[in-house]
């Protein structure tokens, strides 16, 4: 008895259930957001699959079981980014442990029978059905840490990051008596252009800079700071369009919010970008 195989149908329906595997590692530990390298990963390991569905019957199955695993890691290197080994290990088993757990259930659910209109279906529902558990999951991890999404906004161009509801910044802005976030550096870079961060960042060295046009834009000033180790200062602060802060109970909205860069790069935590100032939230 002959079985048909279609590669051209192999190979879509790896490539969704790559792509959507991909995607939702990449929310789980928080990596891969250019969805271009997540799809250019998923067309690696459909690919693959074609060509290990060629070769199988002629290659020793220890070294298929091989090949498998290290196709697995090169699309987590490719489309999320991950480089770290305990934290690629834990992403290549949480990988295939989706993957187990969406084969099993749509086995169970359809006994074998696929088509391509159930096989959509599926997929469809699994994407959904995994997403709405995995947001959940993240709703009731930051709400319990005081960690929020947070988007910030200059020259129409919006970036979302995550905050961390700090009680103990309490720093205003001796300008204009705005409240004041510190964010790390790395928000900068991704905000503005290369040249405009670097000539920022430096602005002290060379005041001359204040006279550029998108510099002036963003109305940079020096306040005074005082951290918690009686440490004084001055920080570098600028005015952005708009903050976003989403917290379980509504969207707050901050216009020309006063951001300043990071004293103390120790003050963050691996799991935000941006300390809140208090007052944001009451």
């Amino acid at each position: 008895m002959h079985q048909v195989i279609y590669i051209d149908v192999v190979f879509i329906t790896n490539l969704l259930m790559d792509y959507i595997l991909l995607r939702l590692v990449g929310i789980i530990f928080r990596c891969g957001k250019k969805r271009l390298r997540t799809f250019l990963a998923a067309v690696m390991g459909a690919l693959f699959s074609c060509l290990i569905l060629l070769i199988q019957s002629t290659v020793f199955r220890p070294v298929v079981i091989l090949l498998h695993g290290l196709c697995a890691v090169a699309m987590l290197v490719t489309g999320c980014g991950l480089k770290r080994g305990s934290l690629l290990v834990k992403a290549l088993i949480t990988l295939y442990a989706m993957a187990f757990f969406c084969g099993g259930l749509w086995e169970a659910l359809t006994r074998g029978k696929f088509t391509p209109g159930i096989f959509i279906l599926l997929v469809l529902i699994t994407y959904m059905g995994l997403m709405a558990g995995t947001y959940l999951m993240e709703s009731l991890r930051t709400r319990s840490r005081n960690i929020y999404p947070v988007t910030l906004q200059y020259q129409g161009k919006a970036q979302s990051f995550y905050g961390f509801y700090d009680s103990g910044n309490l720093l205003m802005d001796s300008v204009n008596g705005k409240p004041v976030s510190i964010v790390k550096s790395d928000v900068i870079d991704c905000m503005l252009s290369e040249g405009t961060a670097y000539r920022l960042k430096h602005l002290k060295e060379n005041s001359g800079e204040l006279q550029s046009t998108e510099i002036v834009q963003l109305h940079p000033h020096f306040i005074p700071f005082q951290t918690i180790g009686h440490k004084e200062g001055m920080i570098l602060a600028v005015t952005l369009e708009k903050l976003c802060i989403q917290t379980p109970a509504e969207v707050i909205q901050i216009d020309h919010p006063v951001i300043a860069f990071e004293v103390e790069t120790s003050a963050f935590g691996k799991e935000y970008e941006v300390l809140l100032n208090s007052r944001l939230l009451q």
